[in-house]
């Protein structure tokens, strides 16, 4: 398929093209992927982590490199995905980790119950209306003092394309509109910069719950 914008999607059929997409593309994604491209933001969500944290990852995959390492790190790492075909993947590789299926907007925590919230590479497949509801969700989840790590994307955009062979969707503001919400949120920014890997450049933001 090619690229295309305004695909006049809803929110739920946006979603049920990046769910189908990944159940099939796993295991592909997984082998072809670059998962270590991003560990100095990594390692600096980590460095503002307490003691025994009780980490979530948003959109976790299949489990590499972010809840493996959160685990060997001695800390308690929870990760949804709505992708069955992922977690399968993380069952096998991250057999510590309390995995969760489920679309990360129809799923709750309880409020003040988390050191740290991680998503790498997910965001950017959420559909943009649901984005402030999401930040404001992880707000409520972190503790006081607690720390949120997000790659989200540069540009303004709207996609269904062909990614390793199926359809997939994309659906994400521009960088400054991401900042302007968490900040509307109520987090404080440590860091927000652009970085780029290989052939993408995405939008990372650490921030704190005051």
């Amino acid at each position: 398929m090619s690229p295309k914008q305004d695909t006049g999607l809803e929110p739920d059929e946006h979603g049920d093209i990046v769910r189908k997409g990944y159940n099939i593309i796993a295991g592909k994604y997984y082998q072809d992927r670059d998962l270590f491209e991003n560990m100095k933001e990594i390692n600096d969500f980590i460095e503002h982590l307490p003691d025994n944290a009780v980490v979530l990852d948003i959109g976790c995959g299949g489990g590499v490199p972010v809840l493996k390492i959160l685990v060997e790190k001695g800390y308690t790492a929870k990760g949804i995905d709505f992708s069955t075909g992922m977690l399968e993947l993380a069952k096998k590789n991250v057999p510590d980790a309390e995995l969760i299926q489920g679309d990360i907007m129809k799923t709750d925590f309880e409020a003040d119950s988390l050191d740290g919230i991680i998503s790498t590479y997910a965001i950017i497949h959420i559909h943009r209306s649901y984005h402030p509801a999401l930040y404001l969700k992880i707000y409520n989840w972190l503790k006081s003092g607690g720390v949120m790590l997000v790659s989200t994307a540069k540009t303004d955009w709207e996609e269904v394309h062909d990614y390793f062979g199926v359809e997939m969707a994309w659906n994400h503001p521009p960088a400054h509109e991401s900042l302007q919400m968490i900040v509307n949120t109520g987090f404080e920014i440590l860091f927000e910069r652009l970085v780029t890997t290989g052939e993408e450049t995405h939008y990372w933001i650490l921030a704190k719950k005051p």
